[in-house]
């Protein structure tokens, strides 16, 4: 056969992509890093209501206590993350995101305390109430897909779908891992682990300035 009615070579797997949507989702450069801080802080956000009822009720005896604290904790938090949410937009995920975090941490470790030194019952309400400043690890995530991939609405819709995933996944082993804690350890391995993984996640998240997107210009805040 001569060389001009050779048959072209196949391409080979050096250079075609992964077939993986998913797979070609996470080669993004940065991905792996601030998913796995972002996944990490997403796990307790299903594990503190449980920790919170096994911790109270198992102190105080009364399951109606235990679900007031964890209302009014639900109720701050539906007050205060919208404004958690315009900071981070305004001044940028870390800046906001690990004091935020912080605060919440605090405010668990307080909880802890206050059940474990039978504190009076407002202190468990005011103690709770301060993890209302946990920021939206999930959102703050799917800020950074657009960032990377706008423009590309099939790896945004990959992303999205990734994120959903995610979602469901922390939320239905969340409430296993910390009844389990509760149960094989003490009262308050839940929600001492639940801070931990939250703290170091979100630090993990945030170092990851790469790919942190940049700050909202509508909402910065005017100058004098």
């Amino acid at each position: 056969m001569s060389p001009e009615t050779a048959a072209p070579a196949p391409v080979g797997p050096s250079t075609a992509g992964p077939s993986n949507p998913y797979v070609r989702l996470l080669a993004t450069p940065g991905a792996r890093a601030f998913t796995a801080g972002n996944l990490l802080a997403r796990l307790p956000m299903g594990m503190f209501s449980v920790s919170a009822v096994i911790m109270i009720a198992g102190a105080h005896g009364s399951y109606a206590l235990a679900g007031a604290v964890t209302a009014t904790g639900l109720a701050a938090t539906a007050v205060v993350a919208p404004w958690t949410a315009r900071l981070v937009d305004r001044y940028g995920q870390a800046r906001i995101a690990v004091p935020a975090t912080a605060v919440a941490v605090l405010g668990s470790l307080a909880l802890v305390l206050c059940v474990h030194h039978d504190a009076p019952v407002w202190t468990l309400f005011v103690a709770y109430a301060a993890t209302a400043t946990t920021p939206n690890t999930g959102g703050m995530s799917r800020a950074r897909w657009a960032h990377l991939h706008q423009g590309d609405p099939a790896a945004l819709h990959t992303a999205n779908s990734f994120e959903q995933a995610a979602d469901e996944l922390c939320f239905m082993l969340g409430p296993v891992l910390a009844a389990s804690l509760c149960g094989a350890l003490f009262p308050e391995a839940g929600t001492l682990t639940g801070a931990i993984l939250l703290m170091t996640g979100v630090l993990v998240f945030a170092a990851q300035r790469a790919t942190e997107p940049p700050v909202t210009p509508g909402t910065r805040a005017p100058s004098p």
